[in-house]
């Protein structure tokens, strides 16, 4: 099934209600480290896409309940934006 980002965000309030934001931080944490840990697999020559596609939906799951966490979502996109269009500048020189 495929879940919008509004059916994510009711997901993502009840799991903050059921174990609380310092939990949740630490899992975030947690997650990004285990992206961290698949790609430098990859630059070894041990890359398992299944492995880092997982490990990529775990972290971004859990970033987007730290953008919800600390009602960040709106200054995370104008960032998204302004970063963007910074690197397209860079790439198009």
């Amino acid at each position: 099934s495929h879940f919008s980002y509004t059916d994510r965000k009711v997901v993502y309030e009840a799991a903050l209600a059921k174990w609380g934001q310092k939990m949740q931080a630490t899992v975030a944490i947690e997650e990004m480290s285990e992206v961290i840990k698949e790609v430098t697999k990859a630059m070894r020559g041990e890359l398992c896409r299944e492995h880092l596609a997982e490990e990529i939906a775990d972290a971004t799951i859990m970033l987007e309940q730290l953008r919800q966490m600390f009602n960040i979502n709106d200054s995370v996109e104008s960032w998204m934006d302004y970063k963007i269009s910074a690197l397209q500048r860079k790439v198009n020189k």
